[in-house]
């Protein structure tokens, strides 16, 4: 007689063990370190003598403070009005240098033309002539006719 075989089903894998084992060593580490750190280490362990404290090199506040002044300052972080004021330095700048380049061309022409003649300051009592009228162009005409 012929044994007829059940088809075997495949065990299942026992997937949660793994994570299982996982979880159990890091509960287990993070108790021992938490029991390491509650305990006093300096109790148990005895250091050698501890550093003296020693000033930080550099310039202190207080000294700082001291040398320039406890005043308080404004403090800007307003960058538009900061762009504008360095708007209108830039165009004062720009005024400046334009009125100093037109008193400059001004100069120049100034030595340039030459010098007028002194007029003589006329006298008080004397009156003042009007200038005449300039003529007036006469036309030719033509010669009479001859009967």
């Amino acid at each position: 007689m012929a044994r007829v075989s059940q088809p075997t089903q495949p065990r299942p894998q026992q997937i949660w063990k793994g994570p299982l084992i996982a979880g159990v060593c890091f509960g287990l580490a993070y108790g021992v370190s938490q029991r390491l750190l509650s305990f006093n280490v300096t109790e148990l362990i005895r250091f050698g003598p501890g550093f003296d404290v020693q000033v930080f090199p550099g310039t202190s506040l207080e000294s700082l403070k001291l040398r320039f002044g406890d005043a308080q300052g404004e403090i800007r972080g307003d960058l538009e009005l900061q762009e504008l004021e360095r708007q209108q330095e830039l165009e004062a700048k720009q005024r400046a240098e334009a009125a100093k380049q037109a008193e400059a061309e001004l100069e120049r022409a100034n030595q340039i033309e030459p010098p007028s003649e002194p007029e003589l300051p006329a006298a008080p009592s004397a009156p003042v002539a009007e200038p005449a009228a300039p003529p007036q162009p006469t036309l030719p005409q033509p010669p009479a006719p001859q009967l």
